[in-house]
Formats: structure tokens, C-alpha cells, sequence
């Protein structure tokens, strides 16, 4: 972990180290997508997120 770690910093992708989005996630991932878009360090965080949006979009037009 630590060596990949240091040659994550040693090239020019350190710009593609991230912190999750997710509320309750402190994971740090390497955004190895083709645009450098990903705000999640999985599906798994990124649905949740996006399911509770969701709801409360839901919750706002039933009041």
C-alpha cells in the first residue's frame, strides 16, 4: 500500500487522488477514469447518495 502509494505521488496522477463525496465515507480513492470525473470510491457510496436525493425530492412534493 505504501509503495503505491509513493508512486501514486511521484507521477504526474497525484492530481487524481479524491476524498468520497458520501456524507458518512472518509475513504481516498485514485480516479482512474478516462475524464477524472469520479466523486465516489464506489457504486456502493455513490447509490446511496443518489437514493437519498432522491427521496428527498419525493418528500418535497408531497408536502
Amino acid at each position: 500500500m505504501a509503495t503505491a502509494l509513493a508512486v501514486v505521488l511521484g507521477n504526474p496522477m497525484f492530481d487524481r487522488l479524491g476524498v468520497c463525496s458520501a456524507p458518512e465515507c472518509d475513504r481516498v480513492f485514485v480516479d482512474v477514469s478516462r475524464n477524472g470525473t469520479k466523486r465516489f470510491c464506489s457504486t456502493a457510496c455513490q447509490n446511496r447518495v443518489k437514493a437519498a436525493a432522491f427521496r428527498a425530492r419525493q418528500r418535497e412534493l408531497t408536502v
